[in-house]
């Protein structure tokens, strides 16, 4: 583990909304490209690296900002107000740096500790993992692997077999294996066509019979620190920020489209009518609701998270029942952030629904992100059931 060197600290850069601001030109420039590749440009992803943006949640004592989570998430909401897809990848990468904290400190030295280091991956579809003698031998092809062209390790689910099928724990379980490996032994695939989100190249990769040695793997369960440099309160808020931020990009992306269209509302005049979009009592019902769902949602968030964050101060990890109102915040939060959107699209007419129209984009970019599990509508239900004294229905809530 490297020690903290104050002249570094003193030299470094804090990482501020003045950084959005500072990188937006460049984002916008190569906005329309990454939508058409269907990745980040890489001039892009090189200046957020160098920023030190994808470090805000890596421990200081590897080199990273460690940052108050509502602090963190205030950037990632605006990189998403910028492009969504800038947002989308900021956030998940940070997120994704926290996974490794369960393995032993000279390996996470080893992912972590390069300032250029992407950290990236998912737990969807779960591979497969296979005891081999010092370590496990892993297949599969796991999806949405955003930025995996410019990792430099990726994380993965996996469950562990034998020649029997998947093992299970005592509580009839299935034993999952998390593996760490190098980018460049990947293989990734083209599949990232759709509808929304296009410029976050969140293609799939796959691994055949690779082997990990066992200090890149830990077996997942409960989500509890076991290092030092991990024992801070951020830490403690457990895998319940994983939720918050995808929430806070949605929000991040609602607020984009609102800019957009009160600047299309005082430009445009509907065809056959005289009067002015902006000064159309409809669209000023609909833009006031708009900005108050905006503004519930992202509220919500950062007093829930703040909340948290003062419980953890002093307080054990968030965990089961205690991080109902944090995933009920995130929820909420993404919700009215689509009901917001879909207000302004209507209300924009015809020129929304045009490729050149930056409402289209964060339509499609919206709708896309509102799909992902961790934050949909379906967690109601699943915060419904612990609320009522049942067990959720979604694995990671006992985490």
């Amino acid at each position: 583990m490297r020690e903290s060197n104050p002249e570094d600290a003193m030299s470094a850069s804090p990482i501020t909304l003045q950084t959005v601001r500072d990188l937006t030109p460049l984002i916008q420039k190569h906005s329309a490209g990454a939508e058409a590749a269907r990745k980040m440009a890489p001039e892009v992803m090189e200046a957020l690296v160098d920023a030190g943006i994808l470090r805000m949640w890596i421990p200081q004592a590897f080199g990273g900002s460690e940052m108050d989570p509502n602090a963190a998430m205030d950037i990632m909401e605006a990189f998403a107000g910028v492009d969504p897809a800038a947002g989308w990848i900021v956030s998940n990468c940070v997120f994704i740096s926290i996974v490794g904290q369960f393995l032993e400190a000279p390996v996470i030295e080893q992912i972590l500790g390069n300032p250029k280091a992407v950290t990236c991956g998912t737990f969807v579809p779960p591979g497969a993992a296979r005891a081999v003698a010092d370590g496990y031998s892993i297949t599969g092809n796991w999806s949405f692997g955003s930025a995996c062209h410019y990792a430099t390790s990726l994380v993965m689910l996996t469950l562990l077999t034998n020649d029997d099928g998947s093992l299970v724990m005592r509580d009839g379980g299935p034993v999952s294996v998390v593996a760490f490996a190098s980018a460049k032994d990947a293989t990734i695939h083209d599949t990232w066509h759709v509808l929304g989100l296009r410029g976050t190249g969140s293609n799939n990769f796959s691994f055949d019979a690779h082997q990990i040695p066992a200090n890149q793997t830990y077996i997942l369960g409960a989500w509890e620190p076991r290092l030092p440099a991990f024992s801070g309160p951020l830490y403690r808020m457990g895998v319940w920020v994983d939720t918050l931020r995808i929430a806070r990009v949605g929000v991040g992306i609602a607020q984009g489209a609102l800019d957009d269209f009160i600047e299309l509302a005082l430009a445009k005049t509907p065809a056959y009518t005289t009067t002015l979009t902006a000064d159309r009592s409809t669209v000023q019902e609909r833009v006031a609701k708009a900005q108050a769902l905006i503004e519930a949602g992202r509220n919500t968030l950062r007093a829930e998270t703040a909340k948290s964050w003062e419980a953890v101060q002093t307080g054990p990890r968030i965990s089961g029942k205690s991080g109902i109102s944090l995933g009920l915040a995130a929820t909420f939060a993404l919700d009215a952030a689509v009901q917001a959107v879909d207000l302004l699209y209507e209300s924009a007419g015809t020129t929304a629904f045009r490729d050149s129209s930056p409402l289209q984009k964060r339509f499609r970019d919206l709708q896309t992100l509102r799909q992902n599990a961790i934050t949909s509508w379906s967690r109601y239900e699943s915060f419904g059931k612990m609320i009522l004294g049942r067990e959720s229905d979604w694995a990671f809530h006992s985490l």
